[in-house]
């Protein structure tokens, strides 16, 4: 295990280097400096993302990119990052409708001829158009289900959602305790309602509004829940640390998350290895970078743009356990070699669900959550109010 690191570790640094080169395109001669403010929440884990902004700001003295962490939830992520004046926005890609319906960001054409996988692509096009884009795929994120193998040597096949409620050894982020922590929830509850029926969401964010549907959808996550076959956590951090301190045998989270778990575990004796696996039907995320459309500096923006979203950053991201984008990074033989796992996400990113692709997103969310969590811990109903509340808040 440690030599796969190590090769990991190499990798990292030669794409860093690769990237010097790459960057050359991307150059800007300006008479004065330039100081682009990137609107962003907090980097989830690794410094990936960090990375690739220095190495920009090594090469363009002249052009540098300060990134502004916003601490934001679904609820108030547009207030947040509107109130700041910002140039270029790093977008979870179910606020992307609404920036672009309030008129806040610009669509962009992206410069590079990296090839976005088609549920990447579809939350960030303009409507009726192929080119342009509200927002360019700056990293992919997808549900995946990690299992703890304590003999390589056994059968070790994907298994449904059922078996895994089933053992008992299971966590994942089903609960919340308030705004942080709502999205998380809703995601994963989503996930099991598509591993029941995969028409509860279909492949452009439509969502059901059959109650019957959903009843029958969420009925098993109910009696897991019910008769504790569930750890139930807020957070992916919070799920990590549970997988860990009680060696359960399953975990829902995105893969961003696997290399320092796969590292801390290859240490454990009683862990054979740390394998990702598909859910059913995982949930779509990810971040995107989107051009303030009253940015002074458009012609700067959308140059830092090309480069933290062309195929040698996205090869670098992926280093760090980010999901790529584009079809690239995941067929580059060298990469795939020091992260084996890429393989399996890729697919995960192709068979994903968005959410609903609304600029209402967030207002579904809210009253998703309510009913849902209500149903889950209280035993309420769901009803009719249910199905009207999200048709209501997707008007």
């Amino acid at each position: 295990m440690a030599e796969l690191y190590s090769r990991r570790s190499f990798l990292a640094g030669v794409l860093t280097a690769g990237m010097l080169s790459a960057a050359t395109g991307y150059l800007l001669t300006r008479r004065e400096p330039v100081t682009l403010t990137l609107a962003t929440g907090a980097e989830p884990t690794g410094g990936g993302r960090n990375l690739l902004i220095n190495l920009w700001n090594d090469l363009h003295p002249d052009v540098r990119i300060v990134p502004k962490e916003i601490n934001s939830s679904t609820q108030d992520q547009f207030a947040k990052f509107t109130e700041n004046r910002a140039d270029i926005y790093n977008l979870d890609a179910i606020h992307i409708p609404r920036f672009a319906e309030a008129g806040r960001i610009d669509p962009i054409v992206p410069r590079n001829d990296i090839s976005l996988l088609g549920p990447v692509r579809r939350v960030c096009q303009v409507e009726g158009e192929t080119e342009r884009l509200w927002a360019v795929p700056f990293n992919a994120d997808v549900g995946m289900l990690y299992r703890r193998v304590a003999d390589k040597r056994a059968a070790d096949s994907e298994p449904g959602l059922d078996d895994v409620l089933a053992t008992g050894s299971f966590t994942g982020q089903l609960d919340t305790v308030g705004v942080q922590t709502d999205e998380a929830f809703v995601i994963n509850v989503l996930e099991h309602a598509l591993a029941q029926d995969d028409a509860i969401l279909d492949a452009d964010g439509v969502v059901s509004y059959s109650l019957g549907q959903w009843k029958t959808a969420l009925a098993p996550l109910a009696d897991a829940l019910r008769s504790r076959k569930v750890d139930a956590q807020t957070g992916e951090e919070d799920t990590v640390r549970a997988f860990q301190r009680d060696n359960l045998r399953y975990m829902r989270n995105w893969p961003v998350w696997f290399p320092g778990v796969d590292r801390q575990e290859s240490a454990e004796p009683e862990t054979a290895a740390i394998r990702l696996g598909r859910l059913p039907v995982g949930v779509l995320g990810g971040q995107s970078l989107a051009v303030d459309r009253d940015t002074p500096h458009r012609e700067e923006a959308e140059q830092v743009i090309h480069f933290l979203t062309d195929t040698p950053a996205q090869k670098l991201l992926a280093t760090y356990g980010f999901a790529p984008t584009g079809l690239d990074a995941y067929i580059d033989e060298e990469l795939e070699d020091a992260a084996p796992q890429l393989s399996i996400v890729r697919y995960a990113v192709e068979g994903a669900r968005p959410r609903p692709v609304h600029s209402g997103y967030a207002a579904f969310a809210q009253r998703f959550k309510e009913h849902t969590h209500a149903y889950l811990y209280q035993g309420e109903q769901l009803t009719q109010r249910f199905v009207q509340d999200m048709q209501e808040a997707l008007r």
